[in-house]
């Protein structure tokens, strides 16, 4: 765990087993807890036990932020929208829809990664279309934190940033 600022860490998802690779950023509030790209499903187990070592668990999540909808950003918000019974999900509206039927994306990454889809993502689950907000170029209240987003394609053109002018990133 890295601290950034106030209420904010990342800690690192040790990808297949290499550090340096995919991490998630950890917002810390007096309402709970935030998760900034959750990653893949296959680095699940490393998310929960970093949860645990801040004394959390996936019932403390209140919001998850996705930057975009790539499957090494956001593959696991479908299975953690299931265990995070508390968790609102924030993406782009264009991303909204792959996100409720992951279909088409699958089908996209599976020309890309072939076999090795299972391997490198896992489980990729539907999120419930009532449990997502859009965002936009606005202001969020999460876990107590004033969050403000900005569009910034290039990665992706449905991605977004979030700042926190309060702690200075």
């Amino acid at each position: 765990m890295e601290p950034l600022g106030a209420g904010l860490d990342y800690f690192d998802l040790k990808f297949l087993g290499e550090p340096a690779t995919i991490a998630t950023g950890l917002l810390t509030g007096r309402e709970g807890v935030a998760l900034i790209d959750p990653g893949p499903s296959t680095t699940l187990p490393a998310l929960r036990s970093a949860l645990a070592a801040r004394g959390a668990t996936t019932d403390d999540v209140r919001a998850i932020l996705l930057t975009h909808i790539h499957l090494d950003h956001a593959g696991a918000t479908g299975t953690l929208a299931q265990e995070c019974a508390h968790a609102t999900v924030f993406v782009h509206e264009v991303g909204a829809p792959h996100l409720v039927d992951p279909s088409k994306l699958l089908v996209s990454a599976t020309r890309l990664y072939g076999a090795d889809m299972e391997r490198l993502w896992g489980d990729v689950r539907a999120v419930p279309a009532e449990r997502i907000q859009i965002v936009g170029d606005n202001a969020l209240k999460v876990v107590g934190h004033s969050v403000e987003i900005a569009k910034t394609p290039g990665h992706a053109s449905h991605h977004v940033s979030y700042f926190l002018p309060h702690a200075g990133v």
